[in-house]
């Protein structure tokens, strides 16, 4: 007999139906507000590099397309310096500011990506002798050979990405399935973490196609008294908001399907290539090839497709979709206008593009993953009995509850219908009547067709405590 595994629900959930903190992910966004600026800010504390001078370059970066160096500041923080490609001069280093902090902001752990602009007089090559991946010895000549064909802004210098090291002794990639041998914390497959899972909508909003092992890393944080623990980073969006032009029939393709994509190869044969793609409709925006085909035009958020197949991506279910869509949704207009300036691209129009197209695919995935299971979220009891939760969906805009109705449950099969109140923007409550000692089962429904209820288990007391939280996908009463 053939055994097919099936979905299952992601294994590091709480009974509030949340993700805890851990070495993987920490609630930001998903427990309390920051502010545009602290969005913005994300991982990067202190003086940035170019407040940090001299530069003393220290090593060469050795993996990626274009040219790098490894420099240490004037502070002793040691920086990767990347370049972009000339062909999409901005996108690369954009993308590492613009991903890094929508990541963080949402919870991963990240390096503090910059934008900096090089001199290459000012840079200070060390005592000892460095060699490139070429086996040639790095000098001022050297660098200044390597980065003849880069552009320069008005006032001669070299818009770069500095990319500081992160702190612990890194361990190398982690994976996306399975756990880590050596690493007795690491006690959950990672393809049934939940923020593993629901970071696919994060990949399809930025279009990070590469999102794999390769660019992920496990440091070994060592505290003062030897013991320690392994944190677990994301380390590179270079790929993302548009990929390279190198190969235009695969640049199109990007986010539509698998770079090997034996289905569509199947379907294209099948019907001899009859049925229009939407990536056979892919162009240049105004701003031209510097987002490449990235767009929010012909975006499915639940179509999106990563490069190489991601277990944990091909594992999300509708619950992990909705839960990473409540932390998107915080991410407002003013936030990812904020982020977008973090990376000082040089001309307004490309610029304003790159906000149209996020903002659009960001809209795209709040009505795809908030309409269906319930959007209500952050329980809070007020004045003892007074029950009031926050609606997500209506927060972004897609409209007011439009017939908010609870119902609690008295028993298996009888429920008395409460009133439910706006109390405030985007909030909802209902008092609780007080039945005795006991935990109770709540509905709280908005009303909105096809959207199902947020189920509240409460336990009596003075005051009222919320327990547990459920979203079903049903409107059966609880079993």
């Amino acid at each position: 007999m053939w055994l097919l595994e099936t979905g299952r629900p992601a294994r590091n959930v709480n009974a509030l139906d949340e993700v805890p903190d851990s070495s993987w992910f920490v609630n930001r966004l998903g427990r309390q507000p920051m502010t545009p600026q602290e969005i913005a800010r994300g991982p990067c504390t202190g003086l940035s590099p170019s407040e940090d001078h001299p530069w003393k370059v220290v090593g060469v970066k050795i993996d990626g397309a274009n040219p790098g160096f490894r420099i240490k500041t004037s502070s002793g923080k040691v920086h990767v310096l990347k370049f972009d490609a000339v062909q999409q001069w901005g996108r690369a280093s954009t993308g590492d500011v613009v991903g890094s902090r929508l990541y963080f902001a949402a919870g991963f752990q990240g390096p503090c990506n910059r934008i900096v602009h090089v001199r290459t007089e000012e840079l200070e090559l060390p005592t000892e002798e460095i060699k490139d991946p070429g086996g040639k010895t790095l000098t001022r000549e050297r660098i200044l050979e390597l980065m003849a064909h880069l552009p320069r802004e008005k006032d001669g210098t070299v818009r770069a990405l500095a990319s500081e090291f992160l702190p612990g002794k890194p361990l190398g990639p982690w994976l996306y399935d399975g756990t880590r041998g050596d690493d007795p914390n690491d006690v959950v497959d990672h393809q049934d973490r939940r923020e593993l899972r629901g970071s696919r909508l994060l990949g399809a909003w930025t279009n990070h196609h590469d999102a794999r092992s390769q660019n992920t890393l496990a440091v070994w944080i060592e505290q003062p008294d030897g013991r320690g623990h392994v944190e677990h980073y994301l380390i590179d969006w270079g790929d993302t908001l548009g990929g390279l032009l190198d190969w235009d029939s695969v640049s199109r393709r990007v986010g539509y399907t698998y770079y090997i994509d034996w289905g569509a190869m199947g379907a294209d044969f099948i019907t001899f290539g009859a049925i229009e793609r939407p990536w056979e409709r892919a162009s240049f925006g105004p701003a031209g090839p510097i987002w490449g085909y990235f767009d929010d035009r012909e975006f499915v958020p639940e179509d999106w497709h990563v490069g190489y197949p991601n277990t944990a991506f091909s594992a999300m279910e509708e619950a992990d979709g909705a839960w990473m869509a409540r932390i998107i949704s915080h991410l407002d207009d003013a936030s990812l206008s904020a982020v977008i300036d973090e990376a000082h691209l040089y001309d307004p129009l490309i610029r304003d593009e790159l906000e149209r197209i996020l903002r659009g695919r960001r809209d795209r995935i709040l009505r795809r993953y908030l309409l269906r299971l319930s959007s209500l979220t952050r329980p809070e009891v007020k004045d003892g009995r007074r029950l009031c939760v926050e609606d997500r969906a209506d927060a972004v805009g897609l409209g007011a509850a439009p017939a908010p109705v609870a119902k609690l449950y008295l028993s298996a099969d009888s429920a008395a219908a409460l009133p439910v109140s706006p109390q405030g923007p985007a909030e909802l409550c209902v008092t609780v009547p007080d039945l005795g000692e006991g935990q109770r089962v709540l509905d709280l429904s908005t009303g909105r067709a096809g959207q199902f209820p947020l189920r509240v288990h409460l336990l009596e007391g003075e005051p009222l405590r919320v327990v547990g939280l459920d979203r079903p996908e049903n409107d059966q009463p609880p079993g």
